[in-house]
């Protein structure tokens, strides 16, 4: 799978160092040049990386997505 360049993903920015959007701006072979859109920081990573990083952050968003459907905020226990 290769992501198009304009296309953002979710990584953990060594800049700024939190998981933010980064924008894809470059790709050679399975590296892309990553841009975030916090700092403005620019990374280089592998496209595996990439993958991994976010489906990490989509199950642990789907666990905390979950979690507030089992038990929505201000519903007394």
């Amino acid at each position: 799978m290769q992501f198009d360049l304009g296309v953002t993903r979710i990584f953990h920015c060594p800049t700024c160092e939190v998981d933010t959007p980064h924008t894809v701006k470059a790709r050679k072979g399975d590296m892309y040049g990553i841009i975030c859109t916090n700092c403005s920081g620019g990374a280089l990573v592998s496209g595996l990386d990439l993958r991994i990083y976010q489906l990490k952050w989509e199950e642990e968003l789907q666990n905390i997505l979950n979690s507030l459907v089992e038990h929505p905020l201000g519903e007394d226990e």
